[in-house]
């Protein structure tokens, strides 16, 4: 039954989803709340009624000019890919799923993650990488054999002189993103032949962080 007009009323603990304990920055769970002319539930905190609403408008109000965040989308991954993601809260890339990525080797699934997305295996179930090439090195401005400090650094440089979000105008945007796509590619070649050697993220301060929850499935 619904509380009295201008009481609070608490949902039993029962009918709460777990993910909206304290959900976001609010200070109180939804369901602390009724909302009697609209006839739903919703959080004490700041009257709001969206059960999914990650900010509170009361805790943490917009600033002039922000839009307020899309509710999150639940995204469901492996254990090692979820520890990864965790271990990197600003990636925004396509998020694999258990079924594209069970056969990726940790190291390609690392790069994969610390790449934003970018650094995706080359190779089918049961195919080998193919030994990288004399290009691979020049295209990352290395000699072949160079130590896996000298290739993380020399990514990281071209990375981000390259990236197309730091380039302005259709000609030079075009020309920036076929580069650092040669760039991602030479790295991926020599990278999936040296062992332990992490992908540098290629992201600019400027990235979205995501809008998804992690559902883990064993």
């Amino acid at each position: 039954m619904a509380p009295a007009i201008g009481e609070d009323a608490k949902l039993a603990t029962s009918t709460l989803y777990e993910e909206n304990v304290h959900f976001g920055t609010h200070l109180e769970v939804w369901g602390s709340w009724y909302d009697l002319e609209n006839k739903c539930w919703g959080y004490a905190c700041c009257k709001g009624t969206r059960s999914r609403q990650r900010r509170c408008p009361k805790t943490a109000p917009l600033a002039e000019g922000e839009a307020e965040e899309e509710d999150d989308l639940e995204v469901k991954v492996s254990r090692r890919l979820a520890d990864l993601l965790e271990k990197n809260p600003a990636f925004c890339g396509d998020v694999p799923t258990p079924d594209q990525e069970k056969d990726w080797s940790d190291a390609e699934l690392r790069n994969y993650i610390h790449s934003n997305g970018l650094i995706r295996p080359a190779r089918t179930k049961g195919q080998q990488k193919p030994e990288p090439t004399a290009a691979d090195w020049k295209i990352l401005e290395l000699e072949p054999g160079s130590d896996p400090a000298q290739l993380k650094k020399a990514y990281r440089r071209l990375a981000l002189q390259f990236h197309p979000d730091k380039h302005r105008g259709d000609k030079d945007k075009a020309a920036a993103t076929e580069k650092f796509r040669k760039v991602v590619a030479a790295y991926e070649a020599i990278a999936g032949h040296v062992a332990e050697i992490p992908a540098v993220a290629a992201t600019t301060d400027g990235g979205q962080k995501r809008r998804w929850r992690i559902v883990v499935v064993e």
